[in-house]
């Protein structure tokens, strides 16, 4: 115990050291950027989606240009993994890898599901906020990572970025992935799974700039209280609530209904990052209009920054 309070003692004195690393990945954030790439992933083209369909499919094929662009790698030599939910339907993860800056076999797992439940009796569920929020941010920590790796600063363990397909088939994207690592799991520091973090609609107290984030009991102790530190700087500083609104029951419901849940079972360490659900969840009113972008941005950047300082220790 005397170890675990001295190691997390020298992990917060680091902190300031860390943030003048991150400050210049940051810049590379902006409210415009994030509102291009989430209005295009929720645009009507894209027909809400579903899995198995053109819309899903072009939505797939725009978030694999992104992680070329960038330079992420390809994971298992393919940056699409595919798995079967039914008879009829056909996941297709899309991953991209940014190595360590040092040779490590510790991983990190980035997530966030871009399946949506498509088209109803002619109404486009476009799932802004579930899950191109989520997406949005996951194309984002990419770009900042791999701007991190290029400069030699980082990341100090491997990052994977997974955007799950799958997740309103039980999951079985996330499922596949994780039944079949071509790593150990318990070389997994952790995963972080974004779905639903573009609103300001149900907060956890009276702050319109919240975030709800589950499973944090779950890591290693040296890494708990990361958050709370970050969500009370300047920068970042938001209501945080590490249950899903105060409730015991609940908050072991909702962990269980998202990818998170998949790592969870297999003993990986796995958080749920979300800004909880709404009036416009699962209907044909998660447009884009409902995001507030800049609370977006503000999660992102607290996002990226915790997941740089599990990277680095």
């Amino acid at each position: 115990m005397k170890k675990i309070a001295l190691y997390t003692l020298f992990l917060f004195a680091t902190f300031p050291l860390l943030a003048q690393v991150t400050t210049k990945y940051e810049q590379k954030l902006y409210r415009g950027k994030q509102q291009e790439i989430l209005s295009h992933i929720a645009d009507d083209m894209a027909k809400g989606r579903a899995s198995a369909t053109i819309g899903k499919q072009a939505i797939e094929q725009y978030i694999v240009r992104r992680f070329q662009e960038y330079g992420l790698k390809p994971y298992n030599w393919h940056y699409i993994q595919s798995s079967r939910c039914n008879d009829s339907i056909i996941a297709r993860n899309v991953v991209g890898v940014i190595p360590a800056a040092v040779p490590t076999d510790k991983y990190v797992i980035v997530g966030a599901h871009y399946d949506h439940i498509g088209e109803i009796k002619g109404n486009i569920y476009n799932g802004a906020d579930d899950n191109a929020s989520g997406v949005t941010a996951l194309i984002n920590l990419a770009e900042m990572f791999a701007e991190m790796k290029k400069d030699g600063k980082g990341p100090g363990k491997n990052i994977v970025f997974v955007a799950f397909d799958g997740k309103e088939f039980n999951m079985c994207g996330s499922e596949h992935f994780v039944q079949n690592l071509p790593f150990p799991a318990r070389n997994i520091t952790c995963m972080v799974n974004l779905d639903m973090i573009g609103t300001d609609l149900e907060p956890v107290g009276f702050r319109r700039d919240y975030l709800i984030v589950l499973g944090e009991e779950r890591l290693d102790p040296k890494y708990r209280g990361i958050l709370g530190y970050l969500s009370r700087r300047k920068n970042y500083e938001m209501d945080l609530d590490l249950t899903f609104y105060g409730s015991k029951d609940f908050t072991k419901i909702f962990y269980r209904m998202s990818d998170q849940y998949s790592f969870a079972k297999a003993g990986i360490p796995a958080l749920l990052f979300t800004s909880g659900i709404h009036k416009h969840t699962y209907k044909p009113s998660d447009k884009s209009d409902i995001i507030n972008y800049d609370l977006l941005r503000k999660r992102t950047l607290l996002i990226f920054n915790f997941i740089f300082r599990v990277c680095e220790y």
